[in-house]
């Protein structure tokens, strides 16, 4: 990809449309079915200037995947370490990654078949389910270090299980259609966090 297609003010332009009209089309036809030419056809480009923002349409699909999870942690607002209640935090982050999932429900579709689909997108998710496992884990020794998790909680194995099971349920609320309401299924989701947690 190039640097200087990205630096530009025309370049983000045109990455976001590229973006924009990667994501219509996978939500269309999904990732197997959709092709190069759907996407620059879509956004008004040339394939030359696909190859010049995206290495392959991986790459442009990975790059979604960053941006609809972005929605989540992006709007998280930083805090300092131990003016946290870990309680209000898993709410609040949980409430936000189901209202997120909800509205970008038609993405997260393509995404499930995708991964059956596809054979090398699980890597993709399961690198991405990494980097976000590891910000939890690291939240929860913090919280642990701080008297404030129940000391027999191994952050990795809590970060793993708790963090599939908010996923799934997720895909089952909101990809499957089996609940719509994000405020109780955000209290439902945050009582099992706390208790595997033993915080009150």
């Amino acid at each position: 990809m190039s640097e200087r297609a990205t630096t530009t003010t025309q370049g983000s332009r045109t990455r976001g449309a590229l973006l924009r009209a990667g994501r219509r089309v996978l939500e269309r036809k999904g990732l197997h079915k959709a092709r190069i030419s759907d996407i620059t056809k879509e956004a008004d480009v040339s394939v030359g200037t696909f190859y010049l923002h995206f290495e392959n349409k991986d790459d442009l699909f990975r790059q979604l995947l960053i941006t609809v999870e972005d929605e989540v942690y992006g709007e998280l607002v930083p805090a300092e370490p131990g003016s946290v209640d870990p309680a209000q935090r898993i709410r609040e982050t949980n409430r936000l990654y189901l209202t997120a999932f909800k509205r970008n429900a038609a993405f997260w579709t393509c995404v499930e078949a995708a991964a059956l689909e596809q054979p090398d997108v699980p890597g993709v998710l399961a690198e991405r389910n990494r980097y976000y496992r590891s910000r939890t884990e690291r939240a929860i020794a913090r919280w642990q270090a701080a008297g404030q998790v129940a000391p027999e909680v191994d952050p990795a194995t809590a970060a793993f299980l708790l963090g599939a099971m908010t996923e799934r349920l997720a895909y089952l609320w909101y990809v499957f259609g089996h609940r719509e309401d994000v405020d109780q299924a955000t209290e439902d989701l945050t009582r099992l966090w706390l208790n595997y947690l033993g915080l009150d």
